[in-house]
């Protein structure tokens, strides 16, 4: 008798594992993956679109949504850091993004893409310059688009304007242009934002100065002690076309 029942469970059991493996109960499993599938990929579009509108709606820039574009006012606005090496040594670079070659070199190292600005100021319709070479370096100024540049450092409502920032002891004033150099910055990945010499790599840089106009007058590039705050104190950069 023990083994009839034992026969007819086994039985029972077998006739179970059939439906759980029937056409009916596959397609029912598959369509709630799909619909799991469609659904996480729903929420995912879904953040990537609030995030998109996030960003286009940003008024400051941050370490996460580097740059921000205001066409209106014909701004563009970059997330620095300071780095206060440059309150004691002399540097053209001004500012640089942390992912190029030359970020330690800078005065603000940017979580902003050299070439991503570029595109920024490009899309406010300024026109680059150009004429900067590797060739005609130290023998050329940089031409382009003027811009104004103001700093605004955390815990500061104060803008400051770029000759408040940076001290040039030649005492001439810093005429900062959109170089343009888009292809060479892509090649050379120095990262150079802005030089305060003229350069034939920086998206913007110092139509004041040629390269090399440091060493043979003997002036001095570096920031300015009483106005910069302490090393990594968080800035917001401000390029605005003249």
């Amino acid at each position: 008798m023990k083994n009839k029942f034992y026969v007819l469970a086994l039985a029972l059991c077998g006739l179970l594992a059939l439906s759980a493996c029937s056409p009916k109960a596959a397609d029912e499993g598959n369509a709630a993956k799909e619909n799991k599938t469609e659904n996480t990929q729903a929420a995912n579009e879904e953040n990537k679109n609030a995030a998109e509108t996030d960003a286009a709606e940003a008024t400051e820039p941050t370490a996460e949504n580097p740059i921000v574009v205001d066409k209106e006012n014909k701004t563009v606005k970059i997330y620095a850091e300071v780095n206060e090496k440059y309150k004691d040594e002399s540097t053209m670079h001004m500012v640089v993004s942390k992912s190029g070659k030359e970020a330690d070199h800078a005065m603000f190292k940017s979580d902003a893409k050299a070439l991503d600005f570029y595109d920024a100021l490009d899309s406010l319709g300024l026109k680059p310059g150009d004429n900067m070479t590797m060739d005609n370096a130290g023998k050329a100024q940089v031409e382009g688009d003027a811009l104004d540049v103001t700093f605004k450092f955390d815990g500061n409502d104060k803008e400051f304007k770029i000759d408040e920032v940076v001290d040039d002891s030649s005492k001439q004033p810093i005429d900062i242009r959109f170089g343009g150099n888009h292809d060479t910055q892509e090649k050379l990945n120095t990262g150079c934002i802005t030089c305060l010499l003229s350069c034939p790599a920086g998206i913007t840089s110092n139509h004041t100065h040629m390269i090399g106009d440091d060493e043979k007058d003997k002036f001095t590039l570096m920031l300015n002690k009483d106005n910069v705050p302490a090393d990594k104190t968080p800035v917001v950069i401000t390029y605005t076309a003249k």
